[in-house]
């Protein structure tokens, strides 16, 4: 059973014959935090208000009539698009007891301040996560033509890849300043893709043969113009929509989907109240007042605002497959 750090100490006393305790406490299991990087970053300013409006003209057609010699033609009006969001606050804190914070074995303050930052840290991921997977520009891995329809066997590889490659390209969508596409994908996609020969022949005769190929360093290089992210935050949902764990693929009824996400740049937005960004608060014991009248308890917690929104749909494109590893 989990030690509570409010009853840190309820464990002190009792005989002197004790196990030996490891002063530094072990790693935790965080996801790599992919999703929120490749927005772009926008700030309301103080008395800015909570919401936030992206504004782009429309693209204008390509004339191809000629005009008539003294007439100016039609008037073009270019339209002008707007998305919108609202920036609200999110956070999370524990508390805990002088006793706890002087006599645990553990130093709970500095641990709970790493443990809380990358809490805050994946909050603001699956955020992002959750709004951009709500693109309209879905493609459904080999004959399938909805997700209830994807199933065993219809894996992402490298005809996935080409297509949504090409279907960004079809759409004008911006590669990024070092001229790629994102890629974000879950390690079991990662496992697959490295089983397919067009991928691993591609960095197996374009590389090198040594330590400096992408093969042997056990991860993706950029491929067909696209860099892959990999991380367990990539989502897995059940054939209904329902989501379900993605560390050990999940579980539900039929094949578990994936959605490998293909951004383009400007494809989504996020933002955040420059003066209320993000901060890890402590409030030491004695600063609650009457509250605390025998000055014996202290918190600790974060905070952050956020918000995000897709910018161009047709620059997003969500590929949903199953996996070859994982439950079904």
């Amino acid at each position: 059973m989990p030690l509570s750090i409010r009853g840190g100490a309820a464990a002190l006393g009792g005989t002197e014959d004790k196990e030996y305790f490891v002063r530094k406490m072990l790693a935790r299991a965080v996801p790599k935090l992919v999703h929120d990087q490749f927005g772009s970053k926008a700030y309301i300013p103080v008395r800015g208000g909570q919401s936030i409006e992206w504004r782009r003209l429309q693209t204008i057609a390509a004339s191809t009539t000629a005009l008539t010699e003294g007439t100016p033609g039609a008037e073009t009006i270019p339209s002008v698009i707007s998305v919108t969001a609202t920036v609200n606050q999110y956070g999370q804190h524990y508390l805990s007891t002088d006793i706890a914070a002087s006599q645990s074995i553990d130093d709970l303050k500095s641990e709970g301040a790493t443990a809380l930052g990358e809490a805050m840290g994946n909050s603001r991921d699956q955020l992002t996560r959750n709004v951009i997977n709500a693109t309209t520009s879905i493609q459904y891995a080999s004959t399938a033509t909805s997700r209830a329809t994807v199933a065993s066997g219809m894996l992402l590889n490298s005809a996935e890849i080409r297509e949504a490659t090409a279907t960004l390209k079809n759409n004008n969508a911006l590669p990024f300043a070092d001229g790629g596409f994102k890629v974000i994908i879950h390690p079991y996609t990662e496992s697959d893709l490295f089983n397919d020969p067009a991928i691993t022949n591609a960095f197996s005769y374009a590389g090198e043969r040594g330590s400096g190929n992408p093969i042997f360093q056990g991860k993706l290089g950029r491929y067909l113009g696209n860099d892959f992210y990999v991380t367990t935050n990539a989502t897995a949902t059940t054939a209904a929509g329902v989501s379900v764990g993605t560390t050990n693929g999940g579980a539900g009824v039929g094949a578990t989907v994936y959605r490998t996400l293909f951004i383009g740049d400007q494809a989504y937005g996020v933002v955040a109240l420059s003066a209320l960004t993000a901060d890890l608060i402590y409030h030491p014991p004695g600063s609650s007042g009457v509250f605390d009248p025998l000055d014996q308890l202290w918190s600790q917690g974060y905070k952050f605002s956020h918000a995000a929104a897709i910018l161009d749909n047709t620059w997003i494109v969500s590929c949903e497959h199953v996996v070859s590893q994982g439950v079904y």
